[in-house]
């Protein structure tokens, strides 16, 4: 942090402030998912199968997924994303969208695979953390999958040495926030995406089975 600058509480971004920016910013992490993506799905949970993609953005992992033949419902909590994720898809693709903050406790029924590519980052502190771990249990079934996609902190300084954008979580604190509701299949790191010096940075790419409750 600069010198004399005060600290400011951490928190997420609420919808209005993800419409604004959507609305006047360039969504540089706005990408198609690197192999490792689909590899993961392939051997965990391959097609036809349904998905939900929360967090899902300008529905480019939601289009991505339809062309790999998933069946996939995707939501965000900001609706200009998602007039723009409608714009962008066309009329045939197996893609349903819902404005929806899956923590609000608003149903959608529960899939078989629940996938967020970039979300739970967004998260700076381990209540955030905790309650979307719970919203992605809630819409998950039992026995299903929940697929992550995140900002991984190789070490602890790392992790503190970060003062904007994902919120860059280790290994340890990634376990202690998924535990209570899941079990870890297969964690790998790899690279977010494949644009050099916007979105190849690490990425912790988890599969993880909702436990029986």
């Amino acid at each position: 942090m600069p010198h004399g600058e005060a600290a400011m509480p951490l928190r997420s971004l609420n919808a209005a402030e993800w419409d604004h920016t959507y609305d006047s910013a360039i969504a540089g992490w706005d990408e198609e998912p690197p192999p490792v993506l689909g590899e993961l799905l392939a051997e965990y949970a391959p097609p036809p199968v349904r998905v939900l993609d929360v967090g899902c953005g300008l529905g480019t992992t939601a289009r991505w997924l339809a062309n790999r033949r998933y069946t996939v419902t995707a939501c965000d909590f900001s609706a200009h994303a998602i007039e723009e994720a409608r714009r962008r898809t066309s009329a045939g693709a197996a893609v349903r969208y819902e404005v929806l903050d899956v923590t609000g406790h608003v149903p959608l029924g529960l899939f078989p695979v629940v996938l967020d590519r970039g979300v739970l980052h967004t998260c700076p502190t381990d209540r955030e953390r905790r309650t979307f771990v719970a919203a992605m249990a809630r819409m998950c079934r039992p026995g299903g999958l929940w697929v992550h996609v995140g900002a991984a902190a190789l070490s602890e300084e790392n992790a503190l040495d970060q003062f904007s954008g994902p919120s860059w979580t280790t290994e340890k604190t990634f376990l202690k926030a998924v535990d209570a509701w899941f079990t870890v299949l297969d964690l790998r790191i790899a690279d977010f995406g494949r644009q050099t010096g916007v979105t190849d940075w690490p990425a912790r790419y988890a599969v993880l089975r909702r436990k029986e409750r």
